[in-house]
C-alpha cells in the first residue's frame, strides 16, 4: 500500500481533499493532506511566505516523516510544490502526480503560463475576469464574486460542496509557488515516475493550457476525469481510482 500527500491549490487546504482521503484509505493507504503555509490552519502570515521553501515547507516536513517514499499529488499551483520537492527530495518520492496541476520546465514557472495567449484569451478564463486581485503580498480572491468563482473552480459541484469550499478558502495566496523558477535536472526529478490527470471542462485552468505543460515536460503518463476543476469534490470516486491504479502501477 501506498503513501499519499494530497498537496491543495491557490486559496485552498488540506481539508478539500477528505472525500479522497477516505476513499483512498478504505483501499488501504496512508493519506496526509498538510496545509501549506498561510493557508488552513497553518498560522503563517501570508507576508513571511517570501518563496517556494518556505511556502511548500508543510508538505517537505510530512514528507521527512514518511517511512519509504511517497506519491505526491498537486492540484492546480500544488504542481510547483511537487516539481520543487520532486529535484529536492527525489529518494523520497515513489511518483509525482499533477491534478490539472502547473507543471514548468527547468527555467520556467508557473506564472509563464498564465500570461500567455493560451491562457489568457481562453472563453474559460475572459468569463471569470473580475474575481481575482493581484496584490503585494500574493494573488487574491474577491469572495463577494461568488458567481465567478463557482463557474472557475466549481462548475460542476454540489451547491453543499460550493458552500463548505467557500467558506473555506483563504483570500490570497502568496506570490511563491507562481513565481518559483524550476530547477529540475534529469538525474533526480527526471528519474522520478509521473503522471498527468487532465480535467476536462476545467475552468480554471484550461484543457489546452494543461496540454501545453504536458508538451513542455514530456514524459508523463496521461489520465482524464471528465470534471471541472475540483475533481477532489464532484468526482472524488474517479481521482481515487487514478490515484489507487497509480500506486499499484
Amino acid at each position: 500500500m501506498a503513501t499519499f500527500i494530497l498537496i491543495h491549490g491557490s486559496w485552498h487546504w488540506g481539508g478539500c481533499f477528505v472525500k479522497v482521503a477516505n476513499l483512498l484509505a478504505a483501499q488501504g493507504h496512508a493519506v496526509i493532506m498538510p496545509d501549506l503555509a498561510s493557508h488552513g490552519f497553518n498560522p503563517t502570515p501570508t507576508a513571511a511566505v517570501t518563496d517556494i521553501a518556505i511556502y511548500a515547507a508543510p508538505v517537505k516536513a510530512a514528507l521527512e516523516r514518511v517511512e519509504g517514499k511517497a506519491i505526491l499529488v498537486g492540484h492546480s499551483v500544488g504542481g510547483a510544490t511537487c516539481t520543487w520537492l520532486g529535484e529536492l527530495m527525489a529518494e523520497k518520492i515513489e511518483a509525482l502526480v499533477y491534478l490539472t496541476g502547473f507543471m514548468a520546465p527547468a527555467g520556467k514557472s508557473a506564472r509563464d503560463f498564465v500570461m500567455t495567449p493560451a491562457y489568457l484569451k481562453d472563453p474559460a478564463i475572459v468569463a471569470t475576469q473580475g474575481m481575482l486581485r493581484m496584490g503585494r503580498e500574493g494573488l487574491g480572491i474577491d469572495l463577494s464574486k461568488r458567481d465567478l468563482i463557482v463557474r472557475s473552480l466549481y462548475s460542476d459541484c454540489t451547491e453543499r460542496d460550493i458552500e463548505v469550499a467557500l467558506a473555506n478558502l483563504v483570500k490570497v495566496t502568496p506570490h511563491a509557488p507562481f513565481a518559483a523558477v524550476s530547477a529540475i535536472t534529469p538525474g533526480r526529478y527526471g528519474s522520478l515516475p509521473r503522471h498527468y490527470v487532465e480535467c476536462l471542462h476545467d475552468q480554471a485552468l484550461p484543457l489546452p493550457v494543461q496540454r501545453e505543460m504536458q508538451s513542455a515536460v514530456p514524459g508523463a503518463a496521461i489520465h482524464q476525469i471528465n470534471s471541472g476543476h475540483s475533481p477532489f469534490l464532484s468526482e472524488p470516486a474517479e481521482m481515487a481510482d487514478i490515484l489507487g491504479r497509480i500506486a499499484g502501477a
